[in-house]
């Protein structure tokens, strides 16, 4: 069976994480063909663990061709942003969504779970709008991401891409890592 583009994506960054010497540890999911009828697993809080600098980064992982990531359950699970909020009032954690959208140019942004949650809650009418960008009831657009998040820089090589993800963290420390 072939890999969905989320699992490539996640082995993508776990593999250029430790070439660039910073630790990435990929929660593994548990196949649901493995399981048996009826059996129950609990659900893991988030996809990836990753540490540099002193910091703990809790990281859920989207990978969407479309041009925007939908709010849908079955997308972004509850449970997803009930932990990662949770994770962020710890100081020393930083915690976020992993967001790649693949078409048109690959972008993908690093989007804190605080700064996705007033989002989420200004698109559903609860807050005032203050987004330069189009705002969605029902997802997050690439737009909003450029405007709230910090980008992941990557490029092209031959078959894969390759993130510089040690240089998104260290920004993402300078930007987060002294708040709480």
């Amino acid at each position: 069976m072939a890999k969905s583009e989320g699992k490539v994506f996640e082995e993508i960054l776990k593999k250029n994480a430790e070439q660039q010497g910073v630790f990435f540890y990929r929660v593994k999911d548990v196949p649901m063909t493995m399981l048996k009828s009826g059996s129950r697993v609990s659900q893991n809080n988030y996809d990836s663990f990753v540490f540099r600098k002193g910091h703990l980064f809790t990281l859920e992982l989207k990978s969407t061709k479309q041009k925007s990531i939908s709010f849908s359950p079955k997308i972004v699970k509850p449970h997803q942003i009930k932990y990662l909020k949770e994770a962020s009032k710890y100081e020393g954690i930083i915690a976020g969504f992993l967001m790649q959208f693949r078409e048109p140019n690959n972008k993908t942004y690093f989007i804190e779970i605080n700064d996705y949650i007033t989002y989420k809650e200004t698109a559903e009418g609860k807050r005032e709008n203050t987004y330069k960008s189009k705002i969605n009831k029902s997802s997050i657009p690439i737009a909003i991401c450029e405007e709230i998040g910090t980008e992941l820089i990557n490029i092209k090589l031959d078959v894969n891409f390759r993130y510089y993800i040690k240089k998104l963290l260290d920004q993402l420390i300078d930007k987060y890592g002294e708040e709480k």
